[in-house]
C-alpha cells in the first residue's frame, strides 16, 4: 500500500478509528498519517533497540479522553526496554478492518486532550 492510498483510507474513515493500548480501547478524535525522511544515510539500528529506516511513516493522534494517560508510561521506550505495540484500528469499506501497528515516540497533554506521536510499523488489512 502506498502513501496516498493509506492517507486516503485514514482521511475517509477518520471518525471510525480507535486506539488499543494494553487491551484498553479509546476513541480517536483526530488522526493524521504522513511519511517523512529520517536524517540518516542508510537504515540503521538505534541504540541497539529499534531499527530506523530512511523513510518513516508517522501518525499524529489526538484523543480527548485523557484517562488514556495512565497507560502511556508502559508504552514508551525509556522506562521500558522495549516499545509496546499500540494498535490504531477501524472498520472500512466492505467490512474490512485496517490495523496500524505503531510505537509511541512522544506525547503532549493538556487538561482537555492528549496528542500522541507514533511511528508506524505495519499496516494490516483483513476481511471480517
Amino acid at each position: 500500500m502506498n502513501e496516498k492510498e493509506l492517507q486516503k483510507i485514514v482521511e475517509e474513515h477518520n471518525a471510525n478509528f480507535k486506539i488499543l493500548i494494553e487491551n484498553n480501547s479509546f476513541s480517536i478524535d483526530e488522526i493524521k498519517i504522513s511519511q517523512t525522511d529520517n536524517p540518516i544515510t542508510e537504515p540503521t539500528t538505534r541504540g541497539g533497540v529499534y531499527f530506523a529506516e530512511m523513510k518513516e511513516w508517522k501518525a499524529e493522534v489526538t484523543i480527548f479522553d485523557t484517562t488514556i494517560s495512565k497507560h502511556l508510561s508502559k508504552a514508551m521506550l525509556g522506562p521500558n526496554k522495549e516499545f509496546l505495540d499500540i494498535i490504531l484500528y477501524a472498520t472500512i469499506k466492505d467490512r474490512q478492518k485496517i490495523s496500524l501497528v505503531t510505537n509511541l515516540k512522544n506525547s503532549m497533554q493538556n487538561a482537555s486532550k492528549i496528542i500522541l506521536y507514533l511511528t508506524l510499523k505495519d499496516v494490516i488489512l483483513e476481511s471480517q
